[in-house]
């Protein structure tokens, strides 16, 4: 008796084998895979071990990173984005205005941190600081600042607030006395806050009501009285008298000079 083979069945069951094998190791492919969280290992460059898994890095620069345990290889390209912003750091005091209108108010930045010196720093626009590292002349009011390194970080700018010790508009102050012997000390008659009135007209007087002394624009640096004459003389100690004129009136008093 012969026998037949059905070709066609024992296609499908080897096709059906097949399929099986297939699926078993697309199950094991799956089950091989691990994924792990988002996980800082580490702030700085170079290497770090944590647990069974060894990071290589470079803080700043895009790399390739290798993560390795007993059985996974992991090769993932990212790139780690550096803000240099973050990495300076510093200090900023300040010193008030005196009056309204007053500009003696400063700004002082200390204890600069990060990146790699020497520093530049950047007041808000319109300031000529006397050096970096202050300005002074301020009006009460909010200013910037922002520090710049040798290497090209750069912090972020920091906003800082000149307020004001008397709220009250500046009042002109006429000081009693004056001591011209050349001490540093009241060797020139001082007129506080009188560069809030720069157009102005002093005059001096002696006892008998004579003119001894006069100047316009009087600021206490270019035109001041140190106890001399209009010929340039020095005066006798004595009591004299003072006007000053401005827009907003005549001021008038007494100076003593002592030598």
């Amino acid at each position: 008796m012969r026998r037949y083979i059905d070709i066609s069945r024992l296609l499908k069951q080897y096709s059906r084998i097949g399929l099986l094998l297939f699926c078993f190791f697309l199950v094991h492919a799956i089950q091989a895979q691990v994924q792990k969280e988002r996980e800082v290992v580490s702030s700085g460059g170079s290497e770090a071990q944590n647990s069974s898994l060894k990071v290589s890095y470079t803080v700043g620069e895009p790399v390739v990173t290798t993560v390795q345990s007993a059985n996974t290889i992991l090769t993932q390209g990212f790139e780690q984005f550096l803000d240099s912003s973050s990495l300076i750091s510093f200090d900023v005091s300040v010193q008030d205005a005196t009056c309204a209108g007053k500009r003696d108010g400063r700004g002082f930045i200390s204890n600069i941190n990060g990146c790699q010196g020497p520093y530049t720093v950047n007041w808000s626009a319109g300031f000529n600081p006397a050096d970096t590292f202050s300005t002074v002349g301020l009006l009460a009011g909010d200013y910037s600042v922002q520090v710049v390194s040798s290497d090209g970080c750069s912090s972020q700018p920091v906003t800082f607030t000149i307020g004001l010790i008397d709220p009250n508009p500046c009042l002109l102050k006429f000081y009693s006395g004056i001591t011209p012997n050349n001490d540093g000390i009241n060797d020139s008659w001082f007129i506080e806050n009188v560069e809030l009135v720069p157009d102005n007209e002093v005059r001096i007087f002696n006892r008998l009501g004579n003119l001894v002394w006069e100047g316009s624009n009087y600021d206490n640096n270019n035109t001041f009285w140190d106890g001399n004459n209009l010929s340039g003389n020095d005066l006798p100690a004595d009591t004299y008298f003072y006007m000053f004129e401005s827009d907003d009136g005549i001021e008038k008093g007494w100076i003593e000079l002592t030598r």
